[in-house]
C-alpha cells in the first residue's frame, strides 16, 4: 500500500504504545487506590478502541483506494465505472464520479480516439496506430494506398513490418520519452523510413512514414525471418531489474502445438507492444488458416531471442516447442536461458503451491485482462514476483534461480 499505508502503521503502533505506557504508569502512581487503576485502566482500554477504529477505517479506505484503481484500470474493457462507486457519500465515492464525469465529457467530446483518427485522415504521409497488443487500431488513406488491401484495422502489424526492427524502435522510443527515427522492412523488404511514436506502457504505439506512397502499393506479405545470430551470454550476476525476458504461453491440443504467445519485459517493466500471438497448424494447412509449425517458427524464434523465458511450467512449454521443431524437420533450437515461475512462485510464498495461471495471479495481486492473452497474464505476473523479488534483496539472475531451485512446485491436478 506504499509508504503513506506505513508511515500511518507506524503513527498508530507509536500511539498505542504510548497509550500502554502511559495506563502503567498511572497505575503505578495509583498505588492502591482502586477508583484510580479503574479509571486509568478504563481510560487506556478506550483509547486502545479508538486506535482499532481509527485502524479499521483506514483499512478500508486504501482498500477501496485499491479496488477503484483496479476499476480504473480495466476503463479501456467497459464503458464505465460500476454504479455503486458513484453513489459512495466519503471522499472515495467524490474522487469516482469526478473521474466518471470526466470520462462522459470526453466521449461526449468524440474522445481522444476521434481526435487522432481526424488528423492522421488529413495527412498525407502514412500512419499506423497499433493496439499495445501490435493489432492496427487506425490506419489512415495514405497507409491503406502503401500497404495494399491485405493491410486493415485488426491485422497484425508483425505480418507486414519486420518483428526484431520494430521492437528494437519501440523500445527506443519509450526509453528516450520521445518520437525515434527508424528504417524498418516492409514485404519483400522494402525499406520504410519511419517514425516511432510510443504511447507509453499499454497505450500503444503510432508509426508514421514521413514519404508519399508511391502509385503501386507494397505487396502484404508475410516475412520469412532468417535464423537468428547467435546471442549474447546472459549471466548469472546480469542484475533482474534490467534483464530482457519474454513471457512464453504454448497451446496444447492432443499433445500438440497450436498457437504461442509471447510478451517481452525489460525487468519488472511489461511491454504490451512487443508482444506475439501465433495461431499454429499441427497438421496439413489450408487456404487461410494458421501456418504450419515450420512456417510460424523463424518469429517465434526471434521473440525468444537474447532474453530469458519465463513461464509457469516453462520447462514444458520448451519440451512442447523440441517435439514440434524435430516433427518439423527443423533443427535443435539453441537452448534459451529460462526461469520458472510456478517455482518462483511457491519459493517467495508456499501459498501459492498448486495453482493454475489465473491463480498464480490472483494470489499476487494481478487483475487479468478480460481479453487479453495467456502471455500477457504471464507476463504481468513475472514482473509482479520480480518486484516481490527485489524487496526481499534478491537482484540477480543467478540469485533467483538459486531460490526458484529450492522449491518444490506442486503442479494443479487435471
Amino acid at each position: 500500500m506504499g509508504g503513506t499505508w506505513r508511515a500511518v502503521m507506524l503513527g498508530l503502533a507509536v500511539a498505542g504504545m504510548a497509550l500502554v505506557w502511559l495506563a502503567n504508569e498511572l497505575v503505578r502512581r495509583a498505588g492502591d487506590d482502586r477508583d484510580t487503576v479503574f479509571l486509568a485502566v478504563a481510560a487506556a482500554g478506550l483509547g486502545v478502541l479508538a486506535l482499532w477504529w481509527v485502524f479499521s477505517r483506514l483499512v478500508r479506505h486504501f482498500r477501496d483506494l485499491e479496488r477503484l484503481a483496479s476499476d480504473l484500470a480495466a476503463l479501456r474493457h467497459r464503458s464505465d465505472l460500476p454504479a455503486d462507486w458513484q453513489a459512495r457519500p466519503d471522499e472515495v465515492g467524490r474522487v469516482a464520479a469526478a473521474l466518471a464525469e470526466l470520462l462522459h465529457r470526453e466521449r461526449r467530446s468524440g474522445g481522444g480516439g476521434g481526435r487522432l483518427a481526424t488528423v492522421a485522415a488529413a495527412l498525407e504521409e502514412p500512419v499506423l496506430v497499433l493496439s499495445d497488443l501490435g493489432r492496427i487500431t487506425l490506419l489512415n488513406p495514405a497507409a491503406a494506398r502503401l500497404f495494399g488491401p491485405g493491410v486493415a484495422v485488426g491485422v497484425d502489424v508483425y505480418d507486414v513490418l519486420d518483428r526484431p526492427e520494430l521492437f528494437r524502435a519501440i523500445e527506443r522510443a519509450r526509453a528516450a520519452g520521445q518520437p525515434v527515427s527508424a528504417t524498418l522492412h516492409g514485404p519483400g523488404g522494402a525499406e520504410l523510413p519511419s517514425q516511432v511514436v510510443d504511447f507509453g506502457l499499454q497505450a500503444g504505439v503510432a508509426l508514421v512514414f514521413p514519404f508519399h506512397p508511391a502509385a503501386q502499393p507494397l505487396l502484404p506479405a508475410r516475412l520469412s525471418a532468417a535464423a537468428p545470430a547467435a546471442a549474447p551470454v546472459i549471466g548469472a550476476d546480469e542484475p533482474l531489474a534490467a534483464l530482457p525476458m519474454v513471457a512464453l504461453s504454448v497451446d496444447l491440443a492432443e499433445g500438440r502445438v497450436v498457437g504461442v504467445g509471447t510478451v517481452r519485459l525489460s525487468g519488472a517493466r511489461v511491454f504490451r507492444t512487443v508482444s506475439l500471438d501465433v495461431p499454429v497448424n499441427p497438421g496439413e494447412p489450408a487456404p487461410g488458416s494458421a501456418r504450419p509449425f515450420a512456417a510460424a517458427w523463424p518469429v517465434i524464434a526471434e521473440a525468444l531471442h537474447h532474453a530469458v523465458v519465463v513461464g509457469v511450467d516453462v520447462d514444458a512449454a520448451l519440451a512442447a516447442l523440441r517435439m514440434e521443431m524435430e516433427r518439423a524437420g527443423l533443427p535443435p533450437m539453441e537452448e534459451p536461458p529460462a526461469l520458472d515461475l510456478r517455482r518462483l512462485a511457491v519459493a517467495l510464498d508456499a501459498a501459492s503451491a498448486g495453482k493454475d495461471l489465473m491463480a498464480l495471479a490472483a494470489h499476487f495481486g494481478v487483475v487479468p485482462h478480460p481479453d487479453g492473452p495467456h502471455a500477457l497474464l504471464t507476463a504481468e505476473l513475472a514482473a509482479a514476483l520480480l518486484r516481490r523479488l527485489d524487496e526481499r534483496g534478491v537482484r540477480t539472475l543467478g540469485a533467483a534461480r538459486v531460490l526458484a531451485g529450492g522449491a518444490t512446485p506442486a503442479l494443479p491436478s487435471g
